[in-house]
């Protein structure tokens, strides 16, 4: 944070420094300088190019004019903002030449005052000290209060942020501070305060500090270059909260000069890496090395002493080529760099992703043969119970049934010869015909012919009809359906109706079978005393598997107040 806390007092130079400049009203292209101002007031830099450089090829080379003055000056400060400085040097050297020709005090002042935020910018104090001198000199001849006041400001950010002798800047803005209040000069007294607010924080005395910009705040000039200020107080204070809150309200505005954002986007790393955030830290040391590598790289002491001499020997037109070649070239070198890397990195990224690809597809494929695997061993369970039932429904009706009767005819024939015997064969005739009647139901049960026969709909609503407590409801159309399709439904509502009155207590059940022409949907709906938390039993247990098996979905809701609702859906 040291190295960059003098980032601001070179930003106050740009303040004061970069005024419009005023023409006197010579013939030729007053409309084309003004136009010019007005841009520069705007920021908009890349249009002071095309109109500076349109005015230039109208004025002829060898004559020096205001207009000349006006043209090279406003796009020299253009490109020095925007950090282009070995172009912004040959046109504020042609500026000064073109002040020079024509014998003018104030445009010769303003060439100074520019080429001094020039080098002051190269972090060469004496050269941009001398051109602010000469500036301050030019003003004091022409009694000129303002202009004094911005040549004391930026010799004395020159000599406290590049030579780093805060006593001799204090002693050239207390000088500039007093004349600014004394002609009442708004715009002098509220940056020199702030810069010697910022002095003060350099030198440990946080209290005079925050009593200048206490002033600046009184005066109605609060800006960001006070936050500044005010945020790096709340840094030695460790209000680190308060300093980054300011911090966050300056990057969210429009501000121009970069080397001002990237010390404030350092700042606020730090700040928040010291706040234990370092979540927020890492998040503005990546947009201040992005925003860092990004600007042009600071012309040496070599390249301005290169500009003078190309200004001087009419040469540096060929210079900039060149230096503009070398750049392309490490730029396109630095481009193709990248880009192999981002191919590379982007190469390793799709390798990646088509093996784990891969192995996603393996793992589901195992999972697939396994829940087949599952399916066929249920399957091939129900199915054997199925057979099963059939059989010992065969064998019941066929070889016990036909016993039975045979029994049962016998006695009736007995009970004709035997006319005194009455009373005990009747006795045994009714126990036979129970006998056969439950034979006939158990046979039934396990595997009604009527289903073979019939279909679903017949034998459900027959079962159904067995007991008083259940109602039977069929909507839709009658169709039949995959046998093992029918047999599983059939099953799974005798479950449900049997678990409803035996273990539910239920009164009354209510069964519905909807049938579509591409769905069934199966409903068993009771008043009994719900599921609650108990786990479930071997019945629904078997439900559930028949369901797995014909690939339906089983949905239960169940309830001590309003009993339970089974609802089976299957598309078929």
């Amino acid at each position: 944070m040291k190295k960059l806390a003098g980032i601001l007092l070179g930003i106050i130079t740009f303040v004061l420094g970069c005024h419009p400049v005023s023409f006197d009203h010579d013939p030729g292209y007053e409309e084309e300088c003004a136009y010019m101002q007005e841009l520069l007031a705007r920021k908009e830099y890349d249009s002071i190019y095309i109109v500076a450089d349109r005015l230039l090829k109208a004025v002829t080379p060898d004559t020096l004019s205001v207009w000349a003055y006006n043209a090279y000056s406003s796009k020299g400060v253009a490109l020095d903002i925007t950090g282009k400085y070995d172009q912004a040097g040959y046109n504020l050297y042609c500026a000064l030449r073109a002040a020079e020709a024509i014998d003018d005090p104030v445009l010769q002042g303003k060439a100074h005052n520019n080429i001094g935020i020039l080098y002051f910018n190269q972090r060469d104090a004496d050269q941009a000290i001398g051109h602010y001198h000469k500036f301050y000199e030019i003003a004091a001849v022409r009694g000129d209060s303002i202009s004094m006041v911005r040549a004391l400001n930026n010799m004395g950010n020159a000599c406290a942020t590049i030579k780093k002798d805060l006593d001799g800047a204090l002693s050239y803005f207390e000088t500039g501070l007093a004349i600014a209040d004394r002609i009442g000069y708004w715009e002098g007294r509220q940056t020199i305060r702030i810069t010697m607010a910022d002095i003060c924080i350099g030198k440990g005395n946080l209290e005079k500090a925050l009593q200048l910009l206490d002033e600046v705040k009184a005066i109605d000039g609060w800006d960001y270059y006070a936050d500044y200020a005010l945020a790096t107080i709340y840094n030695k204070q460790k209000q680190y909260d308060k300093a980054i809150s300011l911090y966050q309200s300056i990057l969210a505005r429009k501000v121009n000069n970069r080397e001002f954002y990237l010390a404030v986007l350092n700042d606020a790393s730090e700040i928040s890496e010291r706040n234990g955030d370092l979540k927020s830290a890492l998040r503005y040391r990546v947009r201040y090395q992005a925003d860092r590598d990004s600007m042009h790289t600071l012309e040496s002491a070599r390249i301005i002493q290169n500009l003078k001499i190309a200004y001087e020997t009419e040469k540096k037109e060929m210079q900039i080529v060149s230096v503009e070649e070398e750049k392309r070239l490490i730029l396109w070198l630095t481009l193709s760099c990248i880009a192999l890397l981002a191919l590379f990195l982007v190469l390793l990224v799709f390798r990646q992703r088509f093996i784990n690809q891969k192995k996603e597809l393996a793992e589901k494929r195992v999972e697939q043969l396994e829940q087949e695997k599952e399916l066929v061993a249920a399957k091939s369970l129900l199915d054997g119970e199925n057979q099963e039932r059939g059989r010992l429904s065969r064998e019941l009706h066929d070889g016990l049934g036909g016993l039975l009767t045979m029994a049962k005819l016998d006695l009736d024939k007995f009970r004709q010869e035997k006319e005194t015997e009455k009373e005990r064969l009747e006795h045994v005739i009714s126990l036979m015909d129970r006998s056969i009647t439950e034979m006939r139901r158990l046979a039934h049960n396990l595997m009604p012919e009527s289903l073979a026969r019939f279909g679903l709909y017949p034998v459900l609503e027959e079962f159904c009809a067995g007991s008083s407590s259940v109602d039977f409801y069929f909507y839709g159309k009658e169709r039949r359906l995959d046998r093992d399709i029918e047999i599983n439904i059939y099953r799974i509502a005798c479950e449900l109706i049997n678990n409803a009155l035996k273990h539910a207590e239920a009164s009354q059940i209510n069964v519905q079978l909807i049938q579509a022409d591409d769905s069934l949907s199966l409903t068993v709906q009771d008043d009994g005393r719900g599921m609650g938390g108990s786990t479930e039993g071997q019945g629904l247990s078997t439900v559930r598997s028949r369901i797995e098996l014909l690939g339906a979905t089983l949905n239960i809701v169940s309830g001590k107040e309003r009993g339970t609702e089974i609802t089976v859906e299957l598309n078929c």
